[in-house]
């Protein structure tokens, strides 16, 4: 039997619970999302301060010394690792975090995050190591960019279905401005990730280097900057 008003967790077990079993489940999962978050955080300040802050400082000391051209590689390297790697991992791991819990609307899957991580950082790792080292960089560097669309579009999967739950005296919820605006920021964020498939993919059959065009790149970073983190952070 279930209470005429069950909570969420005893409307995903099926049956009614205890107070102290309801706990019991809240507890576990909300040190289960604070551990996903920390992980997050760690690999995108990882990024951060390993490719892409040493890359970057490695690329100041070769230009003050004129010891060698650099590469566009090389600097493409650097600003993903900072953007993708830094700013992404923070973006998704909040979203996985936050988008449930500000809309009100029941637990997310643990496993999903964690699949999402591993496909993610695989892709922006594997894309800094293909720009600097350029190991078999035709076929690493779409490789790369597939693993960070597929983690991103388990992220999507994952929180696109919480809708803000209805009152009873409200019979459509009204989106909120943030909702409207973080929405706006992750379609961009998709379509960010699918033009660096496209760039990626244009460089490893067209390109004699895993550089991105520069004319493509510069388009490409209008949308990074305008269409995805401007309205992204200015939501969250």
């Amino acid at each position: 039997m279930m209470n005429a008003f069950p909570t969420r967790i005893e409307n995903a077990a099926g049956h009614e619970l205890s107070p102290t079993e309801i706990f019991a489940i809240s507890r576990r999962h909300e040190v289960g999302l604070s551990r996903m978050l920390t992980t997050y955080i760690s690999v995108g300040l990882s990024f951060m301060l390993l490719p892409g802050t040493f890359l970057g400082v490695w690329n100041l000391f070769s230009i003050s010394g004129h010891s060698q051209h650099i590469s566009a590689a090389w600097m493409q390297a650097h600003g993903h690792a900072q953007i993708f790697g830094w700013v992404g991992t923070f973006i998704l791991g909040i979203g996985f975090y936050s988008i449930p819990k500000m809309r009100g609307s029941s637990q997310v899957a643990l496993s999903k995050p964690w699949i999402a991580l591993a496909l993610w950082s695989s892709g922006v790792g594997l894309r800094w190591f293909t720009n600097v080292y350029q190991w078999h960089w035709r076929t690493a560097l779409p490789l790369s960019a597939v693993f960070e669309l597929l983690g991103f579009l388990v992220f999507f999967a994952a929180v696109s279905h919480h809708k803000p739950e209805a009152k009873s005296s409200d019979k459509k919820p009204k989106l909120a401005a943030w909702t409207l605006v973080v929405m706006i920021g992750t379609l961009s964020f998709l379509a960010v990730l699918i033009a660096n498939l496209y760039g990626a993919i244009a460089a490893a059959f067209a390109g004699d280097s895993p550089a991105i065009p520069h004319v493509f790149d510069q388009k490409f970073l209008v949308l990074v900057g305008w269409g995805f983190l401007v309205t992204t952070v200015w939501g969250f």
